[in-house]
């Protein structure tokens, strides 16, 4: 059993139908596919729902925490019932294979697409970097959880973390002594769905460009959990 969600924003919704398809299309065939969409969205006005193909459940939110979204609702409401969670970006089409590539393995971590070591940061990681894993997942080609490791309260970002929610996100899974296995393949043939100037990579947010934003997220991560702190 598993499932896959993901979130998306107002000037996105028209886009969202062959993103939705290619999840639908994944074989196995996903159990659940949640849209997780605030009804005021944070950067946003609000709009109607987006039309969404059959199989596609769209989980309504009280409240937008950011890209984070994309897989902390779910994750609550899928924990305790067994599977798996993938999560995703809403920007990317893909191909079939996809989602078995990252369901193969261990379930005991979790397996991500694409990644990198916190050392690209300049930030100290928790042991020395082992082949084939990583301590950031990256969202945009897939992360496969257990839903209990991102179901917690605590797992919810700070407002100066919101814009980074791949950090925040691994930052949750590395409290638990989750590891992130690297799953290159998962990654082959995806493709992006459009180009839209509406991504957070280059967008200045309360004032930060990307680099200042992950600064703050690793700051306040080491503040609260004693991990990664900057290289000397």
């Amino acid at each position: 059993m598993y499932a896959i969600s993901l979130t998306s924003i107002p000037p996105r919704y028209a886009q969202l139908g062959p993103v939705l398809e290619s999840l639908l299309a994944q074989r196995p065939a996903p159990d659940r596919v949640l849209l997780c969409l605030p009804h005021r969205p944070m950067r946003f006005a609000t709009a109607p729902w987006p039309k969404v193909p059959d199989g596609v459940e769209v989980l309504p939110l009280a409240e937008d925490i950011g890209p984070a979204i994309k897989v902390l609702p779910a994750a609550r409401l899928l924990a305790g019932q067994g599977g798996r969670l993938i999560y995703c970006d809403d920007d990317w089409i893909m191909t079939q294979g996809w989602a078995a590539r990252l369901l193969a393995g261990d379930e005991s971590e979790a397996v991500a697409g694409s990644g990198f070591n916190v050392r690209r940061l300049r930030r100290k990681g928790q042991a020395a970097p082992r082949a084939g894993y990583a301590d950031i997942a990256q969202g945009f080609a897939g992360v496969a959880v257990r839903p209990e490791w991102l179901g917690a309260a605590e797992c919810a970002p700070p407002p100066l973390a919101w814009p980074v929610d791949d950090i925040w996100l691994s930052a949750q899974l590395a409290r638990q002594g989750v590891a992130i296995r690297l799953a290159p393949e998962a990654r082959e043939g995806i493709c992006p769905a459009f180009s839209d100037a509406h991504g957070l990579q280059d967008a200045m947010i309360d004032g930060r460009n990307r680099a200042a934003a992950n600064r703050a997220c690793l700051d306040e991560i080491t503040a609260r959990y004693g991990m990664w702190p900057p290289m000397g």
